[in-house]
């Protein structure tokens, strides 16, 4: 089992992640939700593989130009949960920088979310390229 390859959620999210063998997790992450639609690096850690399942966890620093009235420029994100098979199943906090310091109380949201393998291979063009132009 290896989650090297290509990633995406229900959302059309896609990421790229690569695994070595000391479980380091690198790779890159562009978000199809939120106001930063650009590619991002992200960074984590498996853990050893269980049976068929492996826990993981990785990070991605988001940024824009355009803050709302209410949240400031920069968020990170951080996912934790299992991979199994071609499916990753986790659990995020995402927390946003806030404008003003007692709004900081709200900033950080929790949600899940699922992510199926696209491909075993990791391929940046996944996330700038049409579907037409990887087939």
């Amino acid at each position: 089992m290896s989650v090297t390859g290509v990633w995406t959620n229900k959302r059309g999210t896609l990421m790229v992640l690569r695994e070595d063998s000391s479980g380091h997790l690198t790779g890159k992450y562009r978000s199809a939700a939120g106001r930063d639609l650009q590619v991002r690096e992200l960074a984590g850690r498996t853990s050893p593989v269980q049976g068929d399942k492996q826990m993981l966890g990785f990070s991605v620093c988001f940024h824009t130009d355009r803050p709302s009235t209410q949240f400031g420029h920069a968020s990170v994100c951080t996912w934790s949960g299992w991979a199994r098979n071609d499916a990753l199943t986790t659990r995020w906090l995402l927390t946003r920088s806030m404008n003003r310091e007692e709004d900081e109380w709200s900033s950080t949201i929790v949600g899940q979310d699922s992510f199926e393998k696209v491909s075993d291979v990791y391929d940046e063009r996944h996330l700038t390229a049409s579907k037409q132009e990887l087939d």
